[in-house]
């Protein structure tokens, strides 16, 4: 499982090179944190948790109203800061904080590469 959960943290990593990138956590579909790069215990579980529910609400109501699943959900602050919950196939989510001075278009366009990737990685 170990080895499972260091491939992961490979493939994920390029998050946190995207500036204004805070943390990021990657969760199983009931909200059980998997790997976090966020130190405080309390929030990485906090985070998880809501990535669940907030994941399950956006696919639903983008379901609900006739566009599929969402391929990412963003809440964001009003000083402009927030968080990115991208759905990375079976494994579950992935959430990343990030900071007012992110430029979103990088982050999304990386977090589409790592679930991309994740999907490659997946054995046959």
């Amino acid at each position: 499982m170990s080895s499972d959960i260091e491939a992961i943290r490979r493939l994920v990593e390029p998050v946190t090179r995207v500036a204004g990138f805070e943390g990021f956590v990657v969760a199983t579909s009931d909200g059980l944190p998997l790997l976090s790069s966020i130190a405080d215990k309390e929030l990485e579980e906090k985070v998880a948790a809501l990535t669940a529910v907030l994941s399950e609400v956006g696919n639903r109501a983008s379901t609900e109203l006739g566009k599929g699943e969402a391929e990412w959900i963003t809440v964001n602050a009003p000083d402009g800061s927030g968080i990115i919950y991208i759905k990375l196939g079976d494994l579950g989510y992935m959430a990343v904080l990030f900071s007012k001075d992110t430029r979103l278009g990088v982050l999304l366009y990386t977090l589409r590469e790592i679930k991309k990737k994740i999907a490659e990685s997946k054995p046959a």
